[in-house]
């Protein structure tokens, strides 16, 4: 399948954010030029609707850190992709991590496209659709574009500047529309995970004695939860048989 279209979903950060619309008052507007002259691609938090063709929708936050970026799915885990296309997944209430080296997702025969994860959708997308309009928010123009994509009729509004798309429409199957963003820093970015007791993925077999251990097997988040991939539907890919390939 045309690995365009890998759907990763995540939950959001709590945080103070900087919301799309037009500021109501001056006192906010003057905040949200602030923002908007600070933010960067490389630094900030986007925090996304997701809706899926039975009208069920979640929310989804990605955070960059340079290359680095975290994806966060409920406040039970998130996972911190590094640019070697290495990740984390991190339990923030046990504090506890597992670190899947390339060698892992090989055996796992978990693939991803990397890039598609740090812009959400692929970056390739918009040079594979026509132009439309230009839209222009407080923050940023979005330059719209439509087209097939896996032949369905598709929209997306893609935002250049943090290279991100605005809204992304996948036919009648799933939309995707940017809710807030703002500015992230390094040093809160790595707050985030400090303090974590980690296990390599390939000392999880040997560790089962291990409560933490047993209980992320047992519900499924260390072998067969690990990839943070789901379909179109919400569901989880390995849960639906097999570690194959993710894009769909």
């Amino acid at each position: 399948m045309n690995k365009l279209l890998l759907v990763t979903l995540v939950s959001t950060l709590a945080s103070p954010v900087m919301a799309l619309a037009t500021p109501g008052s001056a006192a906010s507007a003057n905040q949200a030029n602030a923002q908007c002259a600070t933010l960067e691609a490389s630094h900030l938090k986007a925090q996304y609707q997701v809706t899926n063709a039975k009208g069920q929708s979640w929310q989804m936050t990605l955070l960059r850190d340079g290359q680095d970026f975290i994806i966060q799915r409920d406040n039970t885990t998130f996972e911190q992709w590094a640019p070697n296309g290495e990740y984390v997944r991190y339990f923030p209430v046990e504090k506890r991590s597992v670190t899947y080296r390339k060698g892992d997702l090989r055996a796992l025969n978990i693939q991803h496209d990397r890039d598609q994860l740090y812009h959400v959708v692929s970056p390739a997308l918009p040079a594979n659709l026509a132009k439309t309009e230009l839209k222009q928010l407080p923050c940023f123009a979005a330059q719209g574009f439509e087209g097939k994509v896996n032949g369905m009729d598709s929209q997306l509004d893609w935002i250049a500047s943090i290279e991100l798309p605005q809204q992304f429409n996948l036919g009648e199957v799933l939309s995707y529309q940017l809710l807030k963003v703002e500015p992230y820093s390094h040093e809160v970015f790595a707050a985030l995970t400090q303090n974590y007791q980690d296990i390599d993925f390939a000392d999880v077999g040997d560790s089962e004695s291990d409560p933490f251990i047993a209980k992320m097997i047992n519900q499924g988040f260390i072998e067969h939860g690990s990839s943070g991939f789901y379909n179109s539907e919400g569901h989880a890919i390995e849960a639906q048989g097999g570690h194959g390939s993710h894009s769909h």
